[in-house]
């Protein structure tokens, strides 16, 4: 801790020397404190840039305003090391963040590999392809580009080299990011797969998220995403549902009132997966959660909860996974 404000008050009384005659006696106070390396660790801050300065000059008029005796220069040091601490936490969750995009964006890669040297081995046999998935064609007519790119599950999607086959694939491979019928109800479906999950549940922080891509649920329609708290307080996983903005907002009704419904998928047979109940915008939080977005992201207003314990009773993780289904009803 004194190490923290050591730096903070080599900066600081760069700046304020001049119109602080007792800082620098203050300083040689903590300076005495501490061990040998840490007064050099000060002397090697004085050494400063004209920017740091300058910095330390608008810092210290501000922090620093109206000090008149050690106590109170200590208390304003405190509350400085306070929300220094802060900022760091908001870098390192942005790291943090970054780490998982790099580590999707390497699973991509190796599944475009992998797609790359089955159509290789098809070009060289006899290319039947009759054990390939589900195509295009089979699908409902809406298929937007930019889902495709946005999701784990492709028209070739194939699992990691190992990995065990789910009885939930020719559902996900037919009906991802797909407008279809379903219980005699038009409705838009988004799968999305979150890897390496044994991880996040057990060491993520207790309020720390990961969002999904964002998605249209109809051309020319809403745009939509969903947000993870695999660690929620140490105890629940949680799942949600926002809207956010997108290029046809100004052409579409607002509030957003459409219907929808989150599960986890079970990968038994039968399974049993964790279902929300359907969440109708008109009865729940307030329109202000469901107005046009004036700047990215909504505040996500409804959610599926569950222990983590009840992730863990049944075929919910599958090759470390989850599969989270979001089901838009089209219709008012």
């Amino acid at each position: 801790m004194w190490t923290t404000r050591l730096y903070v008050v080599a900066a600081c009384a760069v700046a304020c020397c001049s119109a602080q005659d007792g800082i620098h006696s203050m300083l040689n106070q903590l300076a005495a404190q501490n061990s040998g390396s840490d007064v050099q660790s000060l002397s090697s801050c004085m050494i400063s840039t004209r920017d740091l300065i300058s910095t330390a000059q608008s810092t210290a008029t501000r922090v620093l305003q109206g000090v008149c005796n050690p106590r109170e220069l200590n208390n304003r040091f405190v509350t400085l090391e306070r929300q220094v601490a802060s900022q760091f936490n908001v870098l390192k969750t942005m790291v943090l963040n970054i780490e998982n995009q790099l580590r999707g964006q390497d699973q991509m890669i190796r599944k475009n590999h992998g797609k790359l040297r089955k159509e290789l081995r098809a070009l060289g046999g006899s290319g039947d392809s009759s054990s390939r998935p589900a195509t295009a064609e089979s699908r409902a007519s809406y298929r937007p580009e930019e889902n495709i790119a946005d999701t784990e599950y492709g028209d070739d999607y194939e699992g990691q080299e190992g990995e065990a086959e789910s009885p939930r694939d020719p559902e996900i491979y037919r009906f991802n990011s797909t407008m279809h019928q379903e219980n005699g109800e038009q409705v838009f479906t988004y799968y999305w797969m979150i890897r390496d999950i044994t991880y996040k549940m057990e060491n993520w922080g207790r309020n720390r998220s990961l969002r999904s891509s964002s998605f249209y649920i109809f051309q020319g329609g809403y745009r939509m995403y969903l947000r993870i708290f695999p660690n929620q307080q140490g105890e629940n996983f949680y799942v949600r549902v926002g809207v956010t903005q997108g290029e046809y907002d100004n052409s579409l009704d607002w509030p957003f009132r459409l219907k929808h419904q989150v599960r986890i998928l079970d990968h038994s047979s039968p399974p049993e997966d964790l279902v929300s109940r359907l969440w109708d915008p008109r009865q729940l939080c307030s329109e202000w959660h469901w107005r046009l977005p004036d700047s990215g992201d909504n505040y996500e207003c409804v959610g599926l909860g569950f222990t983590k314990e009840t992730l863990l009773s049944r075929n919910y993780i599958i090759n470390d996974a989850v599969v989270i289904k979001l089901t838009v009803l089209l219709s008012l």
